[in-house]
């Protein structure tokens, strides 16, 4: 319910605004996303960030240690690299349509410790099993699987939530170096 405003308040207070004149501001700065888009929108997204790191990962792989590859030429490596995105793509979309919104709507921005580590272990498992399906029909053995698992996990899980890690860190560092009175 919309309350009047004095016409003589002063301009440096704040006025909390009805809960139907943040929805409408709501509505209008982030509308509503279709199932349809965002299911694509998520496919679309884990395939371009999942593609480049991955190609980079298996093609430095087969320079520096040829033996993990069976010595694998680049184009073969896209071509992996391209399967490995296609599927974590796929999963990316089925994960998109399994959750409602209902529970997106829901949903805590918990950062724990534990619940960061348990997303990671998932999706390390998730990049097992992508990978086991791309990397075995190749002909490769179980323990140049492991080792080119082992890289994709690295490269797709742990640097990038070191770098994040690292980058709030500083963050943090310097919100408080700005919040010190200097003398």
């Amino acid at each position: 319910m919309s309350r009047p405003t004095p016409e003589g308040r002063s301009t440096g207070k704040l006025v909390r605004a009805s809960d139907e004149v943040i929805a409408r501001i709501e509505q209008q700065v982030l509308p509503k996303v279709s199932p349809t888009r965002r299911v694509t929108l998520a496919g679309t997204y884990a395939f371009i960030l999942t593609w480049p790191p991955v190609f980079v990962a298996l093609a430095v792989t087969t320079i520096v240690a040829p033996s993990l590859t069976d010595g694998a030429g680049v184009g073969r490596t896209a071509l992996w690299a391209l399967q490995f995105a296609v599927l974590i793509a796929i999963s990316a979309m089925l994960g998109t349509l399994r959750r409602g919104a209902a529970e997106r709507d829901a949903a805590d921005p918990d950062d724990s410790t534990r619940r960061i580590a348990l997303r990671l272990a998932l999706h390390a498992l998730l990049t097992a099993a992508c990978a086991g399906l791309v990397l075995a029909p190749q002909g490769l053995s179980v323990g140049q699987i492991a080792w080119l698992t082992a890289v994709l996990v690295v490269v797709l899980h742990l640097l990038p939530l070191v770098g994040a890690r690292l980058l709030r860190r500083s963050g943090r560092g310097r919100q408080a170096g700005l919040s010190e009175p200097t003398p």
